[in-house]
């Protein structure tokens, strides 16, 4: 039998002994509001045992057996804090909650202290300065020791109360806490209710104060005196604990109390405690060690009468029938699906963002992140930092603080190597007031206080109702790309962080950024993790003006690091200067446009932004350090597809779910890399990329010593002074240069033996490390020489282009790859609808309002009598009577349309039969509609040709015929506005078909087509009779003008020129503000993108045909004219049309 097996077989019998003694000398009142506090402390347990029997509540834990615990609140001062075991119902009641809370927590009603969400036995009253406990026992420990450090030398001398179980008592945060208080010399009181049991398991011979047989009875814990009391007598308790309650008052240290007591029941509701305990010793456990009936026999021995405590008892069971039946009236309480307190409103006005200015003296993001935090140190007395290596001299590994402990002694301090005690620490300071920020030295250790961070510093605001706030910054170094790291120095962890509900996490990757960020966590009271990259801090290309203390970057919204229509690449921390230097190359060697978003904020996170883009670019990419699975880039992709729809092609570049290796070369290749990246893009933009590695340094004896640094963090080191010049031998280990790095002066030495033949820097010079040093003719030959070991990534040259369009297979090679395009005829309907015609069914808007919003005037719209097909006809005819041709003379008929009037026959068809009634032939040839929206025109143009190809002479009649407006709402302003009615007819002629008499505009060859499926949820052309049009005219926007950009971009490309280098563009006539944008994104002047829409409208498929027609009957056409196209569905398309002559003016219907 170990030492605690043995108190607990006599302890009952001398606590039996003592009830004949004398009361303490303590006041009559205090003793019957203790007896008061316990008796309704017993009574609210009987209470939530009935409520669970009977399924009114579902959970409850019974504190009988602990009450006396309640002498403690005649020791404490409403200057002390509590930090409460969950069996502490008689103390908390003792202090003043009440027990209407503690049965509204059981039902987990609207009323209760958490609002319904925390367990029953948790609560957390700031008023009564008692702190909200948690589920996971013995985290409370070190906040206790936090709160002690902000507390210490508060007026009324403070002393914190931390309790918990034995079984809690040998959490790994209770140890570290109890350490952390006699390191500081802390006035935390650890009480440790010890009955035996953690649930079911014996705890005795388990504990620090309780050993195996075989060890001497430990009288000391870290160097404390372990004082052992009996629990089960509560004034012979108070007069154990009030000695070590005033001592520490006095010395301002910690205590360890072991109070033993019985738990008089099972663990909670849920629990059996017959299957692992006897009857015999429950019996006696309920005979000898209840504190209650100890203490009434105590008090009545004592001269109080028996009937003042039964009238305390009357009023303990009426009181609690009064707060259960209030408690069952509660209303459930509403589920909050945020667990992060409402953000300022600056903090949501995108007009206070500030990035700083430039020009002037510039900081590094070390420099902007020290100069907050000591502005943040000089104007609010409640911040303090903590972390491990903080203090001066070395001010953080990196240099971070250097020079804050020295300005604000006592505020900037050294912690132990106990990350769970620096944010558990930091934890406590914040529910008391203050503004505490706390240092992981490397994000590879926030594992080791995940605890703190997942279970107490997100869920603090959330689960007491916004009771207590938690207003902590954790700053975290993070991520590799630097020699020298390895697998635990080199990790970034962010996913881990975003996925902890209740923080906000940011990774800047810019010095304003990282400014503009700490602020704003400062400002929003809100614990915050922020994770500087370490290969970001030194980085004196991304610098910010020296007013940081009035920078700001808004939570939630992310920066756009570049434009683009072509490709959306979302990223953050290091991998941001990694996205900037690809979307520079494609920009560079393509013309394509890749948007960067730097997120900036992981949680929250601008979604908006990332849609919007991902939505008009169609494309995504996605970059960064932590490994692919569950990393933050898959939330990102899975919410586009949720959002946006398949119509996004995505893609991520991420570490492989592996770990990162020290050797720099690997770890290069497991990091995203500028190669990978660039690779990825390219294979989303369908781009053709290889590499011109350049074979630099191969056979040579000349050597590149590159710069280097002493730090992981180092971007650059200066030449203090040469030690070598050009000319002098070196040996292998010989200093050759004095450098300045970031946080030391160190000498440089030579690795190899050698001739020194180049100084690269001079005296005074900052390079960037991995930059030429200088050079040293080697004496060996170069396979003798000692490998040479990489810094940064050495990628080669890439070389980009676009993929030609897919060749046409004819069957010979001597086939004019071309076809000739006729002067379209063209047939508008008879009615014109003015804008001033449209706004009795459009109230609030003018007609100066419609012509800027859509370049329209008037439109032209069917007639009494007119249809599609009638325009169709006409069209037609005008064109093969201009052409001097018969139907029989045709070989194919393609009609374009999106409103065909009916489904069979084909509108060609119907057409086809109409021609040879006008003209008593019966014309057999193929003919069919085609419906592609309002890209119809290109997609029959590539139809024609593919005939061609196959038939050189052959003649194809491309027809287009649109009657939209009928399908628009009046009402509604998107597309009332907008469609015209119209046909056209083009004839086509192949490469070796007679021209006749047909006016041709030039040479054409096949269009670049394209397609990217949506169910009509952006654009739908209804069937007749089947409801309106219906357009989402943002998106419709945005996807046009990219996608006629790059599909302009491709045929130019297949014809071997530039979009620039066009003498025109005709694209589709949608609205003149999409070609406009179109015009300027591709940097042409005014005029040279041609808008015809003014007094036709949009007229879908036939728009540029018409236009076409309208340059005709201008005169002389311009040699080169780009096409290009979006329609519904969605497609896309473009053509390059070269002209050769003077056309005759077209014929009109």
């Amino acid at each position: 039998m170990n030492q605690q097996d043995r108190s607990r077989a006599t302890t009952p019998d001398v606590a039996h002994r003592r009830f004949t003694d004398r009361v303490a000398p303590i006041g009559e009142a205090d003793w019957l509001d203790t007896y008061r506090a316990m008796a309704l402390a017993r009574r609210v347990d009987a209470a939530e045992a009935d409520l669970t029997s009977r399924g009114l509540a579902f959970f409850s834990c019974p504190c009988t057996g602990h009450e006396a615990m309640a002498v403690l609140a005649r020791l404490l001062t409403d200057d002390d804090w509590l930090h409460l075991h969950y069996r502490d119902k008689a103390l908390w009641i003792a202090r003043g909650l009440s027990p209407s809370a503690l049965l509204h927590n059981v039902v987990a009603g609207a009323d209760s202290p958490s609002a319904g969400r925390q367990m029953t036995p948790f609560v957390g009253d700031p008023a009564l300065k008692i702190l909200c406990q948690n589920v996971p026992v013995g985290n409370h420990a070190p906040q206790a020791v936090g709160v002690a450090a902000a507390v210490v030398d508060r007026p009324g001398r403070p002393v914190v109360l931390c309790s918990m179980g034995d079984g809690a008592s040998q959490e790994g945060e209770v140890l570290e806490a109890i350490a952390e208080a006699v390191r500081r010399s802390l006035p935390v009181l650890f009480l440790v209710e010890d009955n035996g049991l953690s649930i079911s398991t014996r705890t005795a011979g388990k504990t620090f104060y309780s050993l195996p047989d075989g060890y001497d009875p430990p009288t000391h814990h870290q160097g404390l005196p372990i004082h052992r009391l009996d629990g089960r007598d509560p004034i012979g308790l108070f007069e154990g604990l009030a000695p070590v309650v005033s001592r520490m008052r006095g010395d301002r240290r910690p205590a360890i109390v072991v109070v033993s007591v019985d738990r008089l029941t099972s663990h909670t509701n849920a629990d059996d405690d017959r299957v692992y305990r006897s009857a015999e010793e429950v019996d006696r456990a309920r005979r000898l060690g209840d504190p209650l009936a100890n203490l009434r026999r105590r008090l009545i021995e004592g001269g109080i009468p028996a009937g003042t405590l039964g009238r305390i008892d009357e009023e303990a069971d009426s009181s609690v029938r009064v707060a259960v039946e209030a408690a069952l009236a509660s209303p459930d309480p509403d589920p909050v699906p945020d667990a992060k307190a409402p953000l300022p409103p600056p903090l949501l006005d995108p007009e206070r963002e500030y990035r700083g200015t430039p020009g002037g003296d510039r900081l590094t993001m070390l420099e902007a992140i020290r100069a907050v935090l000591r502005h943040r140190l000089a104007s609010d007395p409640r911040v303090t930092l903590c972390g491990q290596d903080i203090e001066d001299p070395k001010g953080d590994v990196f240099g971070v603080t250097r020079g804050l402990s020295t300005a604000f002694p006592g505020r900037v301090l050294n912690a132990a190597l106990a990350e769970s005690t620096i944010v558990g620490g930091a934890i406590g300071r914040a529910m008391v007031g203050e503004r505490p920020v706390a240092f992981l030295q490397f994000a590879d250790f926030l594992p080791v206080a995940f605890n703190q961070i997942h279970s107490e510093l997100g869920s603090l605001w959330w689960r007491s109702a916004g009771t207590f706030s938690c207003p902590v910054i954790l700053m975290v170094a993070c991520g590799g790309y630097r020699p020298g790291l390895g697998p635990f120095h080199a990790q970034t962890m962010e996913s881990l962080a975003a996925h902890v509900p209740g923080v906000d996490v940011f990774m800047p990757s810019t010095a304003p950024d990282a400014a503009g960020l700490l602020n704003a966590a400062f400002e929003s009271g809100r614990p915050t993790i922020l994770f500087y990259p370490k290969i970001a801090l030194n980085d004196r290309d991304r610098t910010t003006s020296a007013d940081v203390i009035g920078q700001l970057a808004l939570p939630g919204r992310a920066r756009y690091a570049r434009r683009g229509d072509d490709l959306t690449l979302v990223c953050w921390g290091a991998t941001v200067a990694l996205a900037e230097k690809v979307a520079d190359a494609i920009a560079d060697q393509v013309g394509l446009g890749v948007e960067v978003i730097d997120l900036r904020s992981l949680s929250p996170w601008d979604r908006d932004a990332v849609r919007d883009s991902a939505r008009r670019t169609g494309r995504l990419l996605v970059v960064h350090e932590d490994n692919l699975t569950v990393g933050f880039g898959a939330e990102v992709v899975a919410d586009v597809a949720e959002s946006v729809g398949p119509a996004v092609r995505c893609r991520r570049v991420a570490r492989p779910d592996t770990y990162i290796p020290c050797n720099f070369s690997a770890q290069l290749e497991i990091l995203p890399s500028f190669r990978r990246t660039l690779e990825a893009a390219a294979g989303l933009l369908g781009l053709e990329l290889s590499w011109d590695l350049g074979g630099v340094g191969v056979g040579s004896r000349a050597t590149t010593i590159e710069a280097r640094g002493t730090s992981p963090a180092d971007e650059s080191v200066t030449v203090l002074s040469w030690k070598v010049r050009p000319g002098d031998s070196v040996r292998s280990g010989e200093p050759i240069a004095e450098l300045v790095a970031d946080k030391a002066v160190f000498d440089f030495v030579s690795p190899i033996d050698g001739q020194v033949s180049r100084l690269s820097a001079a005296e005074g010079e900052a390079v960037r490390v991995g930059s030429p040093l200088l050079e040293i003719e080697a004496s060996s030959t170069p396979s003798g020489l000692p490998r040479r070991r990489p810094t940064r990534e050495e990628h080669g040259r890439p070389v980009l282009r676009r993929r030609a369009p897919s060749a046409i297979v004819t069957g010979t090679s001597t086939v004019d790859a071309t076809i000739r395009l006729g002067v379209p005829s063209v047939c508008l309907g008879s009615a014109v609808v003015r804008n001033a015609d449209l706004l009795a069914r459009l109230p609030g808007w003018t007609e100066a309002d419609i012509l800027k919003r859509t370049g329209i005037a008037s439109r032209r719209r069917l007639g009494p009598g007119e249809s599609a097909q009638s325009l169709a006809e006409a069209a037609a005819r005008a064109a093969l009577d201009v052409a001097g041709l018969s139907p029989t003379d045709l070989d194919l008929i393609i009609c374009c349309t999106g409103t065909p009037g009916v489904i069979s026959p084909s509108l060609a068809c119907r057409v086809l039969h109409a021609l040879g009634e006008a003209t008593g032939t019966k014309p057999e040839v193929p003919a069919y509609d085609l419906a592609a929206a309002c890209s119809g025109y290109l997609f029959g143009l590539a139809n024609a040709f593919d005939f061609t190809q196959a038939r050189p002479d052959s003649r194809v009649l491309l027809l287009t015929a649109e009657a939209l407006s009928p399908l628009a709402d009046p009402g509604d302003f998107d597309t009332a506005i907008l469609f015209g009615d119209a046909a056209t007819a083009t004839v086509v002629l192949g490469p070796d078909a007679p021209p006749g008499g047909v006016p041709t505009l030039g040479r054409l060859r096949r269009p670049v087509l394209s397609s990217r499926g949506e169910p009509g949820e952006i654009l739908r052309v209804p069937a007749g009779g089947d409801g309106f049009l219906a357009m989402d005219g943002l998106r419709v926007y945005a996807e046009a003008v990219r996608r006629m950009i790059s599909l302009l971009g491709s045929a130019c490309e297949a014809d071997g020129v530039s979009p620039g280098e066009l003498d025109l563009i005709v694209p589709h006539q949608a609205n003149a503000r999409i070609i406009n944008d179109i015009r300027m994104r591709l940097g042409l002047d005014p005029g040279r993108a041609f808008v015809h829409l003014r007094d036709v409208g949009n007229t879908s498929s036939s728009s540029i045909p018409l236009a076409l027609a309208d340059l005709a009957s201008r005169g002389a056409l311009p040699r080169s004219i780009g096409l290009t196209a979006f329609g519904a569905g969605f497609t896309f398309g473009a053509a390059l049309l070269r002209g050769e002559e003077r056309p005759a003016r077209p014929a009109r219907g």
